[in-house]
Parts: structure tokens; sequence; C-alpha cells
């Protein structure tokens, strides 16, 4: 019973990720940069939001907080925010 909870816990978790929004911004003037498009995110839950933060910041991955509460970053470095998301999501699930 309390893996089957712990399952489908951590299967809604990634369901919630998953439907985080993603936008890419393009850049204002002609000259463009390898950081010049970006991604964001929502996450509601605000420990998960937090240790993603704190994992962003160990991981020197440039980030912020844009005006509507999304966490801001660089579409280079995707996949390792991808990874922190995913981990932050399983540590959570598994604290509770």
């Amino acid at each position: 019973m309390v893996k089957n909870s712990f399952k489908i816990v951590t299967l809604a978790l990634f369901i919630y990720l998953g439907g985080c929004v993603e936008e890419t911004a393009q850049p204002v003037n002609s000259v463009t940069t390898i950081q010049s498009e970006t991604e964001s995110f929502n996450i509601r839950n605000p420990e998960i939001k937090q240790d993603i933060i704190t994992a962003l910041i160990d991981s020197d991955i440039q980030h912020w907080t844009n005006e509507d509460g999304s966490i801001g970053f660089y579409s280079q470095d995707a996949e390792q925010v991808d990874a922190i998301g995913y981990a932050a999501i399983g540590a959570y699930a598994a604290r509770n």
C-alpha cells in the first residue's frame, strides 16, 4: 500500500513538472550571442522550487526569477536544469 502510494505521488509529481511552461524568448536586436535564447518554467511547490534554485546556484547555472514567478535560464543549460528538476522532485517525493 505504501509503495503504491509512493508510486502514485512520484508519478503525479513527474506529470506536474511535465506541465510546466517553457518559453523561448527571441533576441531584441539582430546581434545574437550563445546565451541569447532563454527558457523558463513554473514550480508551484515552494519546497521543490527552493531545492531547484539551490541546485542551480551550486551548479553555477545562471538563472533568474521572472515577473510571473517562473524561473528563467539560458537554453544552453536546459539539460542540466531538467536533471536538477527531476532530482528535486524525486528528493521531495522520497521525503514525503
